[in-house]
């Protein structure tokens, strides 16, 4: 959940990012809760980081850590689940393990884990700011007048006001049912699932059958990409370039590099990934 840059995790050219390499840092103060994150990439254009919430442990915010910032943001949860909360709003929302949460620019975001359990969140963020951290800026935003734990408005003529509960929402829950769903290349086809894609941020997956490749490709944005699952290779066509990537890894592959993806095992391997700011 962190949002500190690292020169560490800046890299200019094609990149792997081993898992037991990648930059750690301890997000928030006593105040605040405290959130362990490591650092995948934070590019010019996107910041993507993975994070976990100990078992009963929660964020929500100090005069020194403030979660909401000038961005588009998404979650998927690797493990376990996460309650996120608007103390602006009161909106509540659970996701679990498989289940993606998006919330847009300036909103506020407090989250819980009330499980016995440790939570994983695969986190992309976009656009990264010029010359300063995004915590940097987001410590100068007023923290919220009043703190609204529920949506009061709500609990008069609950389920029947459903569809006014989803007009008033800044935090989207997002299953497997809710995503885009698209299909790309040739030989073989890959189906790639859209989590969000705005005009700021796309985030989603893609599974590679055993003995697959997929077709060369490029985005009109930065992309880092983590396997879930599996084990993956990545091709560099312009250089010939070949990597190894295990459960965890991820890579960074500039705005523009031509990169093909390989599984050449006999298991089925899955990737998350964002691209900022566009896809195409």
């Amino acid at each position: 959940m962190s949002t500190e840059t690292s020169e560490l995790s800046r890299p200019q050219e094609p990149t792997l990012l081993r898992y037991n390499d990648v930059p750690r840092w301890l997000w928030g103060d006593e105040k605040s809760g405290q959130v362990a994150d490591w650092l995948y990439t934070t590019s010019d254009k996107i910041h993507f980081i993975m994070f976990s919430l100990r078992p009963g442990a929660y964020w929500r915010h100090s005069n020194s850590f403030k979660p909401t910032y000038d961005a588009d943001e998404g979650y998927y949860i690797l493990q376990g689940s996460l309650t996120l909360h608007n103390p602006q709003t009161g909106e509540v929302c659970v996701a679990k393990q498989g289940d993606v949460l998006h919330f847009r620019r300036n909103t506020w975001h407090y989250g819980y884990n009330f499980t016995t359990g440790e939570t994983l969140v695969l986190e992309a963020f976009a656009p990264v700011p010029a010359g300063i951290s995004p915590d940097e800026l987001s410590r100068s935003a007023p923290p919220p007048e009043k703190i609204q734990d529920r949506r009061y408005e709500l609990m008069q003529n609950w389920p029947w006001n459903t569809q006014e509960a989803s007009e008033g929402e800044t935090i989207k829950v997002l299953r497997p049912s809710d995503w885009l769903h698209i299909i790309q290349g040739d030989a073989p086809p890959v189906r790639v699932s859209l989590f969000v894609s705005t005009d700021r941020l796309t985030m989603g997956m893609f599974t590679l059958l055993p003995g697959s490749t997929s077709d060369p490709e490029t985005h009109s944005g930065d992309e880092v990409a983590v396997v879930i699952e599996g084990r993956v290779n990545i091709y560099l066509p312009e250089t010939g370039s070949w990597f190894e990537l295990h459960p965890r890894d991820g890579f960074f592959t500039p705005e523009g590099v031509r990169h093909s993806y390989y599984n050449m095992s006999d298991r089925l391997a899955t990737l998350v990934f964002g691209v900022a700011p566009k896809y195409l």
